[in-house]
């Protein structure tokens, strides 16, 4: 008895320090693909009525994901340090961390996340209350096999993919191994408008093309390196009917009747960008003869009106 009350007030005093530390979590968005980026938001507010430092110890935060049985999910690696910080009274912050490469969320379905911050000293920390995400598939719009230029024989797949949420339907490029059924890359590209099915295009280097319309009269041209670079994205606006890939007189895709519109978010090679941010615009496929051609949606498809 005289020992439960020599920790009764060390009890009280954590749970007051608990109380003055809020600590929240949030997803912009609550579901993703396999291997997509899921970013989780920590919002922290310091009501300590002192300044309030952490990220000394490397652990000072830790993650714990379960499934709806929940059975905990097994950790890929160890999250890096984020380093020290201070919190000023009366202060709020709010850091962001991706959970795909801590641990293994592949599987299609629903999760509950949870967040354990060490606040002071010793033990001192604050849990969370949980948040959900959920891990489901996306429609293959298409796929194709490549082998890896001056890759040894390894082989990998490209694919496009579309997942109706966040009120839009939305497409990525997904990169994986076809043999051990491992993804490499997951790589959002947009917004899609349904009536208007992207078109895909391999060149020479296996690099994939990816044109989308995502307005009335908008475009988007992607460029993705096997390795998962995006090289290009260019945004194009046609009111003459839709565009297409087509090959230019270099042997390289183009964006066929469409102007070019650059914007903020535009991505160009180092030399283009160096050279003002325009790139060529074809008026008809090229004639290079190269055994290449563009790789429209499959025969059926809806097309534009």
């Amino acid at each position: 008895m005289h020992r439960l009350f020599r920790w009764f007030p060390l009890f009280l005093l954590a749970l007051v320090a608990r109380a003055q530390v809020d600590v929240k979590l949030e997803f912009e968005q609550d579901k993703f693909l396999p291997g997509e980026k899921a970013e989780v938001k920590v919002r922290i507010a310091n009501f300590t009525g002192a300044p309030l430092r952490l990220g000394d110890r490397p652990d000072w935060i830790r993650f714990n994901i379960e499934n709806v049985s929940g059975a905990g999910v097994a950790r890929k690696a160890e999250m890096d340090e984020t380093g020290s910080f201070t919190l000023k009274t009366g202060a709020r912050g709010t850091l962001r961390f991706d959970l795909t490469p801590l641990f293994r969320i592949e599987e299609i379905g629903r999760y509950q996340v949870t967040a354990t911050v060490f606040t002071g000293p010793g033990e001192t920390h604050v849990v969370t209350a949980p948040v959900e995400m959920e891990i489901m598939h996306g429609v293959v719009l298409w796929e194709r096999e490549f082998g890896v230029v001056g890759g040894g024989g390894e082989r990998r797949r490209y694919a496009i993919l579309q997942a109706n949420y966040l009120r839009r339907a939305r497409i990525f490029a997904v990169i994986s191994n076809p043999e051990a059924s491992v993804t490499h890359h997951v790589i959002p590209l947009g917004t899609v408008v349904s009536f208007n099915p992207p078109a895909m295009a391999l060149d020479p280097q296996n690099r994939l093309h990816i044109l989308h319309q995502y307005g009335s009269d908008d475009f988007v041209h992607h460029r993705i390196q096997p390795d998962g670079t995006v090289s290009i994205r260019h945004t194009y606006v046609s009111r003459v009917g839709r565009p297409i890939l087509g090959v230019d007189g270099t042997g390289d895709v183009a964006v066929v009747r469409a102007t070019r519109r650059p914007g903020p978010n535009d991505v160009s090679p180092p030399n283009e960008a160096q050279a003002g941010g325009t790139n060529r615009v074809s008026g008809a496929p090229g004639t290079s003869g190269l055994p290449m051609a563009p790789i429209l949606p499959p025969a059926g498809a809806p097309r534009a009106r």
